[in-house]
């Protein structure tokens, strides 16, 4: 039997040491790793950066994004009538028809001294008949008031295209007045009616010249719009309008339209008589009438000028300021051949709206005044009477129905349609108003409360 030879221990060690590298290296280690990612990221955000730069203006066009800085356009405040003859600035104003003429030659005669009295200075008039020459010299100082307004306007054309009963397309125009109201530094914007311009696919501005062929006729697009005040602001490109032409373009001068008096001269500018240019003089032959609208009431008057279904244009007074805007959708249907007449004042607040593109709050009535003496017969102080709810409003969602009478908004009365309009404008789309009601029941009057939330008007 063969004997194995047993094989030798191997050696053990209990405790066996290894070499560990010094923790400093370590630390180096990550430094020089950490200082790699830092020199990277800044690399990749000065390469991202530059890639976003160049690519910028690129997206910008691709996307429809505008960056344009504009200045607000402002308009003169509206002011607040008031039936017992104050305006807006709560001062009492008298308004007393005169008329200037130049002085007549007078002879002065010194007569003797009567006893008691001394010397007394007798003057004897003489009277001088007013000539042919007068009369044109006056048409002439209006035509130059016209004239100089006339830069304060533009033509609007409406392009809309069509399809005959060949499937042949073709375009057809229609054409009206704008306004110049301003200028935001990237565009000019010019207001309008919307009926005029609606369904339009194109529109063009054709800026001063008298309208003539010689005028400078530019794109135009649809700025912002409201169908209840029948009003459209177009806006143009200052890019679009050559440098050395861009000065010509005046902004209109508005006035006020409280103060207008039976008898007040004035001039149609636009096409008062259906033809771009023209050029019409004549009076305010009535004032005092109302048309109203949802959430509020525009102040009507007319002329005697003589005016067909294809007039428009403004009113100037005869210190070339536009006191009103000629209207056919808010004509009186029983008198559709009466020249009839926006008055300016209550327009400028929904002007400045509409240029500034501000947010508008909507409530979604129509109201109307309620005369001192019925409301006394209520034992009311205050109030308007609702005449429409429209359907799916903010007031129609909270239960206002025809027929309420509106008291109060919040903490705020209500004393006119004007009034309750100018208070909503002091809200915000999305904001909970309190608004009192009263209903009548069984003859009486009954007193309620609601909530209403206040909607973004589009």
């Amino acid at each position: 039997m063969e004997t194995k030879t047993p094989e030798p221990e191997k050696e053990f060690r209990f405790i066996q040491e290894k070499v560990v590298p010094r923790r400093k290296h370590r630390v180096k280690k990550m430094a020089y790793a950490t200082a790699f990612a830092v020199a990277l990221a800044i690399i990749f955000g000065l390469v991202a950066r530059y890639v976003f730069i160049k690519s910028d203006h690129f997206w910008i066009k691709v996307l429809g994004i505008d960056t344009t800085k504009r200045e607000p356009i402002t308009f003169p405040s509206e002011g607040q009538e008031d039936p017992n003859g104050v305006d807006g600035t709560g001062e009492n104003v008298t308004i007393t028809p005169s008329i200037s003429t130049t002085p007549e030659p007078t002879v002065s005669v010194t007569g003797a001294p009567s006893e008691g009295n001394g010397d007394q200075e007798t003057v004897v008039e003489k009277k001088i008949e007013a000539t042919i020459e007068d009369y044109e010299r006056m048409l002439f100082e209006l035509r130059k008031v016209g004239t100089t307004a006339m830069s304060g306007l533009a033509m609007v054309t409406a392009i809309e295209n069509r399809v005959d009963w060949f499937d042949e397309t073709y375009e057809t125009k229609r054409t009206t007045t704008g306004i110049v109201i301003g200028e935001n530094s990237a565009e000019i914007l010019i207001l309008t009616s919307l009926d005029k311009i609606n369904g339009a696919s194109d529109l063009e501005v054709t800026f001063n010249s008298g309208f003539t062929a010689s005028g400078l006729t530019v794109p135009g697009k649809l700025w912002s719009f409201d169908k209840d005040y029948n009003l459209a602001v177009i806006a143009v490109k200052l890019k679009d309008i050559p440098p050395q032409q861009v000065s010509s373009i005046k902004t209109a001068k508005l006035g006020e339209s409280h103060s207008v008096t039976l008898g007040t001269p004035v001039i149609a500018l636009g096409k008062p008589d259906g033809y771009f240019g023209s050029m019409m003089f004549g009076m305010i032959s009535s004032r005092g009438d109302y048309y109203y609208i949802m959430d509020n009431r525009l102040d009507v008057f007319h002329t005697d000028l003589n005016v067909n279904s294809n007039s428009d244009g403004v009113i100037i007074n005869t210190n070339g300021e536009i006191i009103g805007i000629m209207t056919q959708a808010m004509k009186d249907p029983a008198n559709p051949n009466v020249s009839t007449v926006i008055g300016i004042s209550r327009l400028t607040s929904i002007m400045d709206k509409l240029a500034n593109k501000t947010e508008r709050v909507t409530f979604g009535i129509i109201g109307e005044d309620i005369p001192s003496d019925v409301l006394q017969s209520f034992n009311l102080s205050g109030g308007i009477y609702v005449t429409e709810v429209r359907s799916d409003s903010p007031a129609f969602n909270a239960g206002i129905k025809q027929g309420d009478i509106i008291t109060q908004v919040n903490e705020f009365s209500i004393s006119s349609v004007t009034n309750f309009n100018t208070i909503l404008n002091n809200y915000k789309p999305k904001e909970t108003v309190t608004v009192v009601v009263q209903r009548k029941v069984k003859q009486e009057l009954s007193e309620s409360s609601v909530k209403v939330v206040l909607e973004l008007k589009e």
